[in-house]
């Protein structure tokens, strides 16, 4: 091998040790397994079918959002290229709503489920648009001891999500204004069986 290529594999090997030293010393909301990769279950053309029969969501200001299938390698915003590389195991095959990756401040979520749901509500510990403040005084939510990571091969901006997880039935839900700009998170929505 080259001296790059050395450095290279050198580097993969470092990240894996990295991931698997997490996964062994984290612990989940739930007892399932940590991280895996998951197929979503899903066709593309289904998810907006899953989507009307569960959530109804409301963005203000407004802004342009999606709903996929939560996964290894899914996109995190519509407006940036990041992936989650690393995902708990309650969020697979969940309905991911991406949004923008820099929400103007004062955002309010109106969530309307439909159905019973588990909601995961996960942002940037740092840039996160005052939702360490909001989520530690909003009744019923409880932080989980993993989150998401995105990015994980380009430095370490994409590595300290903090996660919220609300057992919620059918109903409206608020989350309040955003205090600051750049609120970087996602909302994965897991139907109850």
């Amino acid at each position: 091998m080259k001296p790059h290529e050395l450095i290279a594999e050198s580097a993969k090997a470092n990240i894996l040790l990295l991931m698997v030293s997490a996964m062994m010393i984290a612990k989940p909301c739930s007892s399932s397994p940590v991280y895996d990769k998951g197929s979503g279950g899903l066709p593309d053309k289904d998810v907006p079918l899953v989507a009307e029969k569960l959530v109804r969501i409301k963005v203000t200001p407004a802004f342009k959002f999606n709903f996929v299938i939560m996964k290894q390698g899914v996109l995190q915003h519509l407006d940036r290229q990041y992936t989650y590389d690393v995902v708990p195991a309650e969020l697979l095959t969940g309905l991911l709503f991406q949004g923008v990756h820099r929400p103007p401040k004062e955002t309010e979520i109106e969530i309307e489920l439909l159905a019973p749901a588990k909601i995961f509500f996960f942002f940037h510990h740092q840039v996160d648009g005052g939702y360490s403040e909001i989520f530690a005084k909003l009744k019923n939510w409880k932080r989980c001891a993993v989150a998401p990571q995105y990015d994980i091969r380009n430095g370490d901006h994409g590595l300290k999500m903090v996660m919220y997880q609300l057992e919620a039935d059918a109903g409206t839900y608020v989350i309040p204004p955003t205090t600051t700009d750049r609120a970087c998170f996602n909302i994965v929505f897991q139907a109850k069986e």
